[in-house]
């Protein structure tokens, strides 16, 4: 079977095309990357802020170069020797016309050549939950008008920029009385119109339309906008067609197609259906048998009805030596399923694993409470389950519905919809994780404890009645013990149906308020919900042995997933603030007070709220370059755009306040408006840096500590484009800023020119961090089976400082290596101006040296200095010329 060593990850898009990823080759090669990671190359639209989804997938996509532009891309890998990663999206697509199959549905309905591809219900009409206010208003304000799409050949309804296609069997009636040739062209043409000749039936009247003079397509123009200035005629014409478009917050319409985290955006695939499955993965397949794609990331798999078949079926069709992954956020101590048929997880939970080793969990609780007194009216939210109770009710209500009509047919205690309804509601909204696994009656025994561990948190609350509690306990066997009710059948379909909401409502929560509305700092952004503050380092520990034994070949990540908000580096300045609360507050007071006078009213409150106002010092703290200076107009223009464009985000994402409820331009522009005085104030920015270069210098050696731990734990580390020099952008959706792969090559020419003393003087430029990611990346190289097999066993600390080192070695056959990494350090270099370790602080501690590793000579892996190991082994002498210690076994 195939594994990479490592792989880097490019998210392909308009500014990143196939070209730019075969540009970045020779680089890669030279950083010492052993495979490349792409999001999906196949056709596909921008889809609001949720990011790149699939939505042909037959096509390579045009605006990424298409077939000329892959075909550039694996030439340039091939010669390089370097393996791709594809990413799948085999769940949904778009609900969208760019979306061919979905395009085709819309238009001929039940009869649509692909009308078996999509989860729908096709005794009513497609409910389109899309319009901004209800349809009557709509028409009567002119925003739904007919138009004529010249790209694809067809009529259909135009609306904030997407379109809708008619049924070519209505033409006639919207064409009837105008007296154009291009318009009896068009009726003639739907005479032979079939779903099987949609192709030739648009290519006819599109052809007709470009050859038609203007005089005659104004003609056609004018017809549309009459019958659209005609609101009873426009309602009728619409109700003729296969869809109907509702207002996207008319919950009362039950939508008849399956969808993801938001129904506007996305439609379910049927992709348990082997039909369905071979043609959605006919192109992969294609590709990994002719190029350099070895291996799939699969996207979204909790929201399909049966992962473990799918994956089945995946792996059987992709073979035994396919690299395949699921791109899956575990949860409350989850791991990936066993049953799934893949290498592991793309590693998000690695971000919880060292965020709960580098916060200052004590450090934290005064954070939180602090944070808390800035305005004791909005209290702390320590778990999420407000906000997935809104977006369940907001955005699924139809879902709900339809799973609480389902339980009447299993004859509950309480048939009354309402408390059935309000079971189903209390388990999603607490279920601390994504999604239980059961099929055909079966759950495992951990899901199970999952499932009756929430149930007990909702019968303990006050208030509960005696119903509540005999029908949450009836839902409950209904997905325990399924097969012991009145209709098995039944009670699978319920469960299969459960597990996909309970999915989609907790991915689309993480995408929405929790991120912004949790406390002080984002520990992990929603990943790490309870950290064992108790010992940290011996959790770390237990988790990367149970990695090694349980999945030695998924994926370790820092980043790069929706519920990230900042970039791996931005985080670790974030925990940096735990380390020392009450200097970070204070300087936050002081900022405050003397911004005082640019606060405004709004609604008796001032803008920015004090909370704002910390997130605004935070975030701001988080991205500031530590190289930028002051009076660099150009350097703070982008700063200043970066965090107006987060808090943006925040205030139109979070629903701690009633303000802060969908887009408040006047509470946004008073937010603008106070970031734009931050900056015009030269005195401020001199005051707001020399508070932040300590946390800078913290979070740099937190930085250096994340990498090597990645690099060296259990498990195959991704780099997310960029990221191998300092990564303070804002947020990970997409990317916030477009990655040079020419100036990532000239920085690592100039990185391995310089010194590693110097590198470490001028560490705010982020040479020292990619000279540190190519040295790991080179010797994972030279030794791939000490890092996808060899075992992982903690070394003790013994001394002052052993709570601020975190050590272990790996070991396979004769190679081995020794790992020494800080935490917790701001203290020991606050008062210096590099990330270099004041050896005083070291004197007495070491590492205790174990049998098998006492008399071995070994090598520091950035000094290159040899090293004979003895029984303890002096962490002043290993962090001498640099702060992470990492030291290989001579052959």
């Amino acid at each position: 079977m195939y594994v990479p060593n490592s792989a880097y990850r490019i998210q392909l898009r308009k500014e990143t095309t196939f070209r730019h990823a075969a540009d970045a080759v020779e680089y890669l090669k030279e950083l010492g990357v052993d495979a490349l990671s792409i999001s999906s190359p196949f056709h596909t639209v921008q889809v609001g802020e949720s990011g790149i989804v699939t939505a042909e997938a037959a096509m390579l996509d045009l605006q990424l170069g298409a077939e000329s532009g892959f075909a550039e891309l694996n030439s340039r890998l091939e010669g390089a020797g370097l393996p791709l990663i594809i990413d799948l999206n085999p769940s949904r697509m778009p609900a969208s016309s760019e979306n061919l199959w979905w395009f085709d549905v819309l238009e001929w309905g039940s009869r649509a050549t692909y009308a078996s591809q999509f989860d729908t219900d096709w005794t009513a009409k497609l409910t389109l939950p899309v319009l901004d206010r209800p349809a009557d208003e709509e028409i009567n304000a002119g925003r739904l008008r007919i138009a004529f799409d010249r790209r694809r050949g067809s009529i259909g309804i135009s609306y904030k920029g997407s379109f809708y296609p008619f049924d070519p069997s209505t033409y006639a009636v919207i064409l009837d009385g105008a007296e154009t040739r291009l318009a009896e062209t068009f009726i003639k043409g739907t005479l032979r119109a079939t779903p099987r000749t949609s192709g030739d039936f648009h290519t006819d009247i599109q052809s007709a339309f470009q050859t038609a003079d203007i005089a005659e397509q104004i003609e056609l123009a004018s017809w549309f906008n009459d019958i659209a200035n005609e609101a009873d005629r426009l309602a009728a014409i619409m109700a003729l067609q296969n869809w109907c478009l509702v207002e996207s917050s008319d919950t009362a319409d039950v939508l008849n197609h399956e969808h993801s985290s938001d129904p506007r955006l996305t439609v379910g695939l049927r992709i348990e259906d082997p039909d369905v499955f071979e043609s959605v993965h006919k192109a992969p397949f294609s590709l990994l048998d002719r190029t350099q794609v070895k291996g799939f990331r699969v996207n979204d798999i909790d929201e399909m009805a049966d992962p473990e078949g799918y994956t089945r079926r995946l792996r059987e069709r992709a073979g035994k030596d396919a690299f395949l992954v699921a791109d899956k956020i575990l949860l409350e101590r989850e791991g990936v399923n066993s049953e799934w048929h893949v290498n592991g997880s793309a590693g998000y939970e690695f971000i919880a694993t060292v965020t709960a080793l580098l916060v200052d969990h004590d450090g934290y609780s005064t954070l939180q409470q602090q944070w808390t007194e800035l305005d004791p009216t909005t209290e702390f939210v320590s778990d999420y389950g407000y906000a997935k109770a809104s977006v369940l009710h907001e955005a699924f209500a139809d879902d709900l519905a339809g799973l609480a009509q389902l339980l009447t047919e299993l004859q509950p205690p309480h048939a009354e919809l309402a408390v059935l309804g309000r079971a189903i509601a209390d388990l999603v909204t607490i279920l601390p994780v994504f999604r239980t696994y059961a099929k055909g009656g079966r759950i495992s025994p951990f899901y199970r404890r999952v499932l009756r561990s929430a149930a007990a948190q909702i019968l303990a609350r006050e208030g509960q009645t005696t119903e509540e509690n005999q029908t949450l306990d009836f839902v409950l066997g209904a997905m325990i013990s399924g097969e012991a009710t009145t209709n098995p059948e039944i009670a699978q379909t319920f469960t299969k149906r459960f597990q996909q909401l309970a999915a989609a409502v907790t991915a689309r929560s993480l995408k929405q308020s929790y991120q912004y509305t949790r406390g002080p700092i984002v520990l992990d952004e929603l990943m790490l919900k309870s950290p064992d503050a108790a010992d940290p380092i011996g959790g770390f520990h237990q988790a990367m042995i149970e990695k090694a034994r349980k999945e030695p070949s998924g994926l370790l990540a820092t980043s790069y997933t929706y519920v990230t908000k900042f970039g791996e580096d931005a985080r670790m300045r974030l925990l940096a603030l735990s380390e020392a609360p009450e200097k970070w507050f204070t300087a936050v007071e002081r900022l405050r007070k003397r911004q005082a006078s640019n606060l405004v009213m709004i609604e008796n409150a001032a803008a920015p709220d004090p909370k704002t106002e910390w997130l605004l010092y935070q975030t701001l703290a988080a991205i500031w370059p530590a190289s930028l200076l002051i009076h660099d107009v150009a350097g703070l223009g982008i700063v200043r755009d970066d965090l107006v464009a987060f808090m943006e985000r925040a205030i139109r994402e979070s629903e701690k306040l009633s303000f802060w409820t969908g887009i408040n331009k006047p509470y946004g522009q008073a937010v603008t408006d106070y970031i734009d005085q931050l900056f015009a104030d030269e005195t401020f920015l001199g005051d707001f840096v020399d508070a932040a270069k300590p946390f800078w210098l913290a979070g740099a050696l937190n930085s250096f500590t994340q990498t090597v731990l990645k690099f060296t734990v259990p498990g195959v580390p991704v780099i997310r484009a960029g990221s191998e020099t300092w990564d303070l952008s804002v947020t990970g959706s997409v990317g916030s800023h477009i990655t040079s792969f020419d100036d990532l090559r000239n920085g690592l020419i100039s990185a391995n020119q310089t010194q590693l003393n110097i590198l470490l003087e001028d560490w705010h430029s982020g040479g020292v961090k990619q000279r540190v990611m190519q040295s790991y990346l080179k010797l994972r190289q030279e030794r791939p089976k000490l890092f996808l097999q060899g075992r992982y066993v903690p070394l003790q600390v013994t001394g002052n400082q052993a709570e601020h080192i975190v050590a272990f070695y790996r070991e396979f056959g004769d190679q081995r290596l020794v790992v020494a990494v800080p935490r917790l350090c701001f203290s020991m270099v606050e008062q210096f101006s590099s990330p270099l370790l004041p050896l005083s602080e070291w004197e007495g501690t070491s590492l205790d040296i174990p049998p098998p590793l006492a008399g071995l000579n070994f090598r520091h892996l950035m000094t290159g200095n040899i090293v004979k190991l003895r029984n303890a082994y002096s962490l002043a002498e290993g962090f001498r010329e640099f702060p992470v210690l990492t030291l290989v076994s001579e052959r």
